[in-house]
């Protein structure tokens, strides 16, 4: 299982260094783009008095919302849904495609012939997909860190919330994904629903905040679930999404670990 893991690795590390240069590159830009933004805060204010709430809230913006001469109310509306949106596309991708690949390049049956169980193969492609993800999130933590640090006071708790939150949502894309593969087995096939599936729920989640009679569908889009204002305004995480996100990554491994050990696997 070490060799399967390594190899693994090894296939995946450009494609890993290539999202994680696009979503921590990107977190970067948006936060050095904030101190020119001081001088016209004035006048875009002005400008976003003139929008709907509901499409202000949409972004986080509008009442009880984010503060835009804040850092990290800044943040909260200009990078970080590129680390959610960016980041969940390479976790759903990655997730759809580590084991389906294995069937569509027809690879499975030399894995098939090896002393290797099917649970370890499994188990195998869950843990380069947890070890990809953290390494994403761990470069972006530092890039936020630091820039935090540079051009404000550092909060500690803010950058951990920024920091941890999105692991949770691109564990949430990554194990659904993967147990979607079980049973679409063509790679191109999943990754496109693997990418239907994390531009859905981000659409979902903008017309939760626009219409009222709507709002409900803010519990079926995991991007509620890591919002940037409950972390900003309240310095946490709600309790009730963080066991919703627990209990969507657990079912789906459990159910793609149960499917994967009894599917009929034609070679």
């Amino acid at each position: 299982m070490k060799n399967l893991i390594v190899n693994d690795f090894k296939r995946l590390f450009k494609s890993l260094v290539l999202w994680t240069v696009i979503v921590g590159g990107l977190a970067l830009l948006m936060l050095l783009l904030f101190p020119a933004f001081e001088d016209i805060y004035a006048d875009l204010e002005a400008l976003l008095e003139g929008y709907p709430q509901g499409f202000l809230e949409a972004f986080g913006l509008g009442e009880d919302g984010l503060v835009l001469e804040n850092i990290y109310g800044w943040f909260g509306v200009e990078g970080y849904l590129f680390v959610l949106l960016i980041g969940s596309v390479y976790a759903g991708l990655l997730g759809g495609s580590i084991l389906s690949k294995e069937e569509d390049d027809q690879t499975i049956e030399f894995l098939l012939t090896r002393p290797i169980t099917r649970s370890e193969i499994y188990l195998s492609k869950l843990l380069v997909i947890m070890v990809n993800l953290l390494i994403l999130n761990a470069v972006v933590a530092a890039v936020l860190g630091v820039t935090f640090a540079t051009l404000d006071t550092m909060n500690w708790m803010l950058w951990a919330l920024f920091s941890g939150a999105p692991i949770i949502l691109h564990m949430i894309f990554a194990s659904t994904s993967l147990l979607i593969s079980v049973f679409v087995t063509k790679s191109r096939t999943v990754m496109s629903i693997a990418l239907g599936l994390v531009v859905g729920l981000y659409v979902v989640d903008i017309i939760s905040s626009l219409s009222e009679s709507a709002e409900n569908l803010k519990y079926i889009t995991p991007y509620e679930y890591v919002n940037a204002v409950t972390i900003v305004n309240d310095g946490r995480l709600e309790p009730l999404y963080l066991a919703i996100s627990a209990a969507i990554i657990v079912v789906t491994l459990l159910l793609g670990w149960g499917f994967y050990r009894k599917k009929d696997i034609t070679a």
